[in-house]
């Protein structure tokens, strides 16, 4: 049995702002600083074989504490990034303009095929991050290991495993630093826990 913990970046300040992250950046905030020690604590027990993250700064920033403290090297992917939302990216949510929300509410209809400019449809979210996280567990079978990723990954990787369509709503959160523990054995994935860690 292969142990998979998808783990999203600390409080950012984008986080904070309530501004679309995206393909942009942000530093951790002194929260997100916090949590990702906390995250060191929380995996005090779990020996890691090997720590993956998205190759944005605010995740690398987020595994850095615990890759150190387990003494691994970070593999980075941008395979594991979060989706993009094009101009939107990096831009604060209470001065979108409605033609802005209106596409908004199309893309997280799980309409297929829409994308927001140049940016992504839910479904390639879904695939890039899945075919990520299927190479990571066949590379490590009968091991424990880490990815460092983003909320809405997070959660269209967990609408797969669970069998829910892109289009539904969600009725959970993914909050920062929250560890998803996944299992894999025989073909088969198992969500055994979300914990907060906040």
């Amino acid at each position: 049995m292969t142990n998979v913990y998808l783990i999203r970046h600390g409080e950012t300040l984008f986080n904070q702002q309530g501004c679309f992250q995206g393909h942009s950046d942000s530093p951790l905030t002194e929260k997100g600083q916090q949590q990702a020690l906390q995250l060191v604590e929380y995996f005090k027990a779990i020996p890691l074989q090997q720590l993956y993250c998205s190759d944005l700064g605010r995740a690398q920033a987020s595994a850095t504490p615990l890759a150190t403290a387990q003494q691994l090297s970070l593999q980075t992917s941008e395979k594991l990034r979060e989706i993009s939302y094009d101009y939107l990216d990096g831009q604060p949510k209470l001065q979108l303009t409605l033609q802005d929300t209106q596409k908004l509410q199309r893309l997280f209809s799980g309409e297929l095929g829409y994308r927001i400019g140049e940016g992504e449809t839910l479904q390639e979210v879904q695939a890039r991050v899945a075919n990520k996280l299927n190479e990571i567990t066949l590379s490590h079978p009968e091991q424990s290991v880490a990815v460092m990723t983003h909320g809405l990954s997070i959660v269209m990787l967990l609408k797969q495993i669970l069998h829910i369509p892109v289009d539904a709503p969600r009725h959970f959160n993914i909050h920062n630093a929250s560890v998803c523990h996944l299992t894999y054995q025989e073909g088969q994935w198992m969500l055994q826990s979300i914990q907060r860690n906040d």
